[in-house]
């Protein structure tokens, strides 16, 4: 007993001090050069609602498709570090971190240690789960504040206490306050909550002792919480579905590439889908027959699930028979979910090797991806092609900017108030193209297509064929600077005598 008791403390020891590294691993890589890559419309949009007092923040964020905990975040942040890349991007960075702990937390009440371990080993090296760890965004905050309700809500189905239907009402209201795609994942838990509350009441248990009923009584704390936002994200559905929205319609090419997004490979894909089904499944051993989970594993499991796959399923009918709404970077509280599955499902097929040659496979299947992610993806360069206007204009040019929903990240990185004008259409580029007596004409088109620039470039008449600066991100979105310049800078060359 004496010896069963030694090697039960040193697995805790070699447990923590592993956990102590997958963190600090996790930490470097989201930490490591946060300013690599310049902020993008997005990332500058969260820094102009964040930038004033509380009441614009809200009300700016009112008018938008998301509550506004991130950039709350971002407002008592900035007065302290500062509104730099590398400022903007930290608490997205810590949150990440975070996340790979509570993936542990719940792994090791999911499974056991093993499989905490392993989940947040392949959560620590996700190229997905790094990159928007590391963008000043609401990303890692809405997976951060997700596993925290997942865990609440485990901890509340096994043994619930006050404290911990405290932390599942907060954790719930955070989480809806995260992403309006933080909601699938709430109303898929707290269905399956209430049908194992029904189950209960089947079976003549008494209410009281109804952990589910505990469990759903705290997740409408939260929802009563979050009515008011709720109400403002319905206004603004409402006005999305009649403009419509940009995301495609999710066919299997939209939806093959969605899923190498998330998981860095298909074939890492499939084989985290077949381990998570094989949690499910009670294990057998040769000559030796299991019994099935009993009924609190049953109940953390169909939890798990729910948690991980009832957003991307209720987003797809969504987009079949709605307006398409399901995109990869919405389903970043659900990555871990799957990951936490597939672990528990590793360690349930070889407890001794699985759950290493898991997390060794994903390396190797993910490793391109993740070199890619560190050191050569890139967001839409406002930086440098800031840099290239600022070094080439004169005092008296004049800058407009071809469309007007990126005028946060020009805003950001001139820090010069009225420095440019907006056109958001090819006329008022045309209109705006006057030649200038005192000056050179600008014009920064940020372009998706080749047709799209083509129809700036006409309507700005450029002299000059070939862009001053030109920098791309991901995909075709790119920036392209253009010059006019008028004679009297020009320099013409005097006309020849006949």
């Amino acid at each position: 007993m004496l010896q069963t008791t030694a090697e039960s403390r040193s697995m805790r020891i070699a447990s923590t001090l592993l956990l102590v590294v997958v963190l600090a691993a996790a930490a470097a890589l989201r930490l490591h050069d946060l300013d690599r890559t310049s902020l993008w419309y997005d990332e500058a949009v969260s820094w102009s609602q964040s930038n004033g007092s509380l009441a614009a923040l809200l009300a700016s964020v009112a008018t938008d498709n998301y509550p506004p905990l991130h950039n709350i975040i971002l407002w008592l942040t900035i007065p302290v570090i500062g509104d730099s890349e590398t400022a903007l991007r930290l608490p997205s960075a810590v949150l990440g971190v975070v996340a790979v702990l509570l993936t542990y937390l719940i792994g090791k009440l999911l499974a056991g240690r093993i499989t905490g371990l392993t989940a947040s080993m392949l959560l620590a090296l996700s190229p997905f789960h790094i990159w928007y760890s590391t963008e000043a965004r609401m990303y890692a905050l809405l997976a951060a504040c997700g596993l925290a309700f997942l865990l609440a809500t485990l901890k509340v189905l096994r043994n619930p206490s006050a404290l911990w239907l405290t932390l599942l009402a907060v954790s719930g209201a955070l989480f809806l306050y995260s992403h309006v795609y933080a909601l699938l994942a709430f109303a898929s838990v707290g269905t399956v909550c209430a049908f194992l509350t029904v189950c209960d009441l089947v079976s003549r248990r008494p209410v009281r002792r109804s952990n589910a009923l505990r469990a759903c009584l705290a997740m409408g704390v939260s929802t009563i919480a979050f009515l008011p936002w709720l109400y403002l994200l319905a206004i603004r559905a409402s006005s999305v579905a009649e403009a419509g929205f940009w995301i495609a319609f999710p066919d299997i090419p939209f939806l093959t590439s969605m899923v190498f997004g998330i998981t860095g490979s298909l074939v890492l894909f499939w084989l985290l889908i077949c381990l998570a089904a094989f949690a499910a499944v009670p294990a057998t051993r040769p000559g030796q027959a299991q019994a099935p989970p009993s009924p609190a594993s049953a109940r953390v499991l169909a939890i798990c699930f729910a948690y991980t796959f009832g957003p991307a399923l209720l987003a797809y009918l969504y987009s079949l028979f709605v307006q398409p709404i399901l995109f990869d970077r919405y389903l970043i509280a659900s990555w871990p979910g799957l990951l936490l599955l597939a672990a528990a499902g590793a360690e349930r097929l070889s407890p001794r090797f699985a759950p290493a040659a898991l997390v060794a496979g994903a390396l190797v299947l993910t490793f391109p991806e993740l070199r890619f992610s560190l050191t050569q993806k890139v967001r839409p360069d406002w930086r440098g092609i800031t840099q290239a206007y600022h070094s080439e204009r004169s005092p008296n040019d004049r800058l407009t900017l071809f469309k007007g929903f990126a005028a946060p990240a020009l805003d950001y990185y001139l820090r010069a108030p009225d420095s440019f004008a907006i056109a958001d259409t090819p006329e008022d580029i045309a209109r705006r193209s006057s030649p200038s007596e005192t000056g050179n004409d600008w014009l920064l088109v940020v372009h998706t297509n080749p047709q799209e620039l083509e129809a700036a470039k006409q309507a700005f008449d450029a002299r000059e064929d070939e862009p001053v600066a030109r920098t791309f991100g991901w995909g075709a979105s790119g920036l392209s600077l253009f010059r006019n310049q008028t004679d009297k800078t020009r320099g013409a060359a005097p006309k020849k005598d006949n």
